[in-house]
């Protein structure tokens, strides 16, 4: 199996996985914008939480090993559905404890983002919702180690993969994976340029 030596998470999981892997977003421009000036160490890792417990309540969540140096989380999106009742479930009022505009931003995030995936591909795909490694640990092949799998996944199944990410430095990291650009947008009320990525079923 792809996943064999990888460590999948659970719900006792969560919050040592945000805790983890927190270092690797403080800068991220995603968090930034949601969050604004609520932004800090600790509000990231309260977001995590609220994505990784989607993911393993949802989705796939897997980790290099038992110490969660890195995860990725992802999802047939067939499967994936980011409705209110699931969003209670994974934790939503916890971000809304950040006030109104934190969940006003979120929600427009939120549409923004389904809008360009529902553009950039109708078929059946993998979906990349996150892929963080501990900034200790970077540059020590653990997104590669995490991202192969789900790669030769999704060829067995001849499907596409799809990721969003945000800046030229991740569009050049996934692009080593075989990722394409297949359309850009500004995220609504920001500067942040998202970038739709696509790695085509192989054939």
């Amino acid at each position: 199996m792809q996943f064999d030596n990888l460590y999948k998470l659970n719900k006792e999981d969560v919050n040592r996985g945000a805790e983890s892997i927190a270092s690797a977003f403080s800068d991220y421009p995603m968090f930034k914008y949601i969050l604004g000036e609520k932004l800090d160490s600790e509000s990231i890792k309260v977001f995590l939480r609220f994505i990784i417990k989607y993911a393993v309540l949802y989705g796939e969540a897997y980790a290099i090993s038992e110490k969660l140096e890195g995860i990725i989380l992802f999802s047939d999106f067939r499967i994936y559905k980011f409705s209110l009742i699931r969003q209670l479930r994974c934790g939503v009022f916890s971000l809304m404890k950040y006030g109104k505009e934190v969940g006003d931003r979120f929600t427009k995030f939120d549409q923004f983002t389904l809008k360009m995936h529902n553009e950039a591909i109708k078929e059946p795909h993998q979906y990349i919702i996150l892929l963080g490694v501990a900034s200790e640990r970077q540059g020590q092949g653990f997104g590669r180690k995490l991202m192969l799998p789900l790669l030769n996944l999704a060829d067995q199944q001849g499907q596409a993969c799809y990721l969003e990410t945000h800046g030229g430095i991740n569009v050049e990291i996934y692009q080593r994976y075989g990722f394409e650009v297949v359309s850009k947008g500004v995220v609504p009320g920001s500067d942040i340029m998202q970038y739709s990525m696509l790695r085509k079923e192989k054939t």
